[in-house]
């Protein structure tokens, strides 16, 4: 299984914003240095985000985006599958019709229920459990996405 880019870059912005608290703010650009991601592809990122409510935007003089209780609280599984926005993430029978279908194959359900073991065990962390022991090394000497070469 592998993962979208959109949930790989959702689940930079949360663990970012997740070590900086939920008191303090960041800007799109602030995120896109940072993180080394496009802003283009990270105004979708929060938009998203904000419509589920894991993050918190504000505008004006005191604006920026805020981790929210509810991304701090929610298992990583959960996360990661509602970031996917897919409710067949590993195979979809029907998008092109399988041949198998007919004759009761049993990989769908196979892949399924190891999916669904994923999500459970992803279940068990939350974004608080990914923490890093040198946080600011990670980010000493950042470049932006634009200035890489």
């Amino acid at each position: 299984m592998k993962l979208n880019h959109f949930t790989d870059y959702s689940l930079r912005v949360l663990i970012y914003l997740n070590k900086k608290g939920s008191t303090a703010s960041s800007s799109l650009d602030e995120l896109s240095e940072q993180l080394n991601i496009l802003r283009n592809h990270l105004i979708k990122v929060v938009q998203f985000l904000s419509k589920e409510e894991l993050v918190i935007t504000k505008r004006g003089k005191n604006g920026g985006i805020y981790i929210s209780d509810k991304a701090l609280n929610t298992g990583l599984g959960s996360l990661i599958h509602l970031l996917e926005q897919d409710d067949t993430p590993v195979i979809n029978c029907h998008s092109k019709p399988c041949v198998f279908m007919p004759f009761d194959c049993r990989l769908k359900f196979f892949l399924d229920t190891a999916y669904q073991a994923f999500i459970d065990s992803m279940n068990q962390h939350r974004l608080s459990d990914l923490v890093f022991n040198n946080w600011e090394n990670i980010f000493a000497g950042r470049q932006s996405p634009g200035n890489n070469g």
